[in-house]
């Protein structure tokens, strides 16, 4: 069953809400004003929603409306002579938190991954390290454990979906493929 694509948006939209809040706030250490960014933020993704292509980065594109947002706001604390980060250090604090963000969703992953091999049965284990941790040839596995070819194929088809079902779980958010 497809869902809506409205009810798609929202999902994204609210999974990515602490990346956004991060985000924000990077850019604007101490302002008063993060939550109107953040809600002004989502308001525009809202009402520009059928602008975003379903499949493509959501949270570049997010981001980016973030931080034009900041900007905005930045030139209103400008114009009643608040303090606000220069331009090039706000744009060099953006990308550098934009980089760190993508670290931290990469560990979170690997984190899952180790979690979910642990659940694996001993011997699937056993042959997901062989195959990706050693680089031991399928055929030289299926050789020494006297198993077939397709069959070890198949077997770490499902171990590879299984793994990627459990990081989701345990993530909350879909792997790259």
């Amino acid at each position: 069953m497809e869902q809506e694509p409205d009810s798609v948006f929202v999902k994204l939209l609210t999974d990515h809400q602490s990346i956004i809040r991060s985000f924000v706030i990077s850019l604007l250490p101490g302002a008063p004003g993060v939550d109107d960014v953040i809600q002004e933020t989502n308001v525009l993704l809202w009402k520009r929603r059928e602008t975003f292509e379903p499949g493509t980065n959501f949270k570049a594109w997010a981001l980016t409306t973030a931080r034009y947002q900041a900007m905005t706001y930045c030139w209103i604390l400008k114009k009643r002579r608040w303090v606000t980060l220069d331009d090039d250090v706000a744009e060099l604090v953006a990308s550098e938190m934009e980089e760190k963000l993508d670290r931290l969703m990469v560990e979170k992953r690997i984190e899952a991954l180790r979690s979910c091999i642990e659940e694996v049965r001993p011997d699937d284990r056993e042959l997901l390290m062989q195959r990706y941790w050693h680089k031991t040839r399928l055929q030289d596995f299926a050789v020494i454990h006297g198993r077939s070819m397709n069959g070890l194929k198949v077997q770490l088809f499902r171990l590879r979906s299984a793994l990627k079902r459990c990081i989701i779980a345990k993530t909350g958010k879909r792997c790259p493929s």
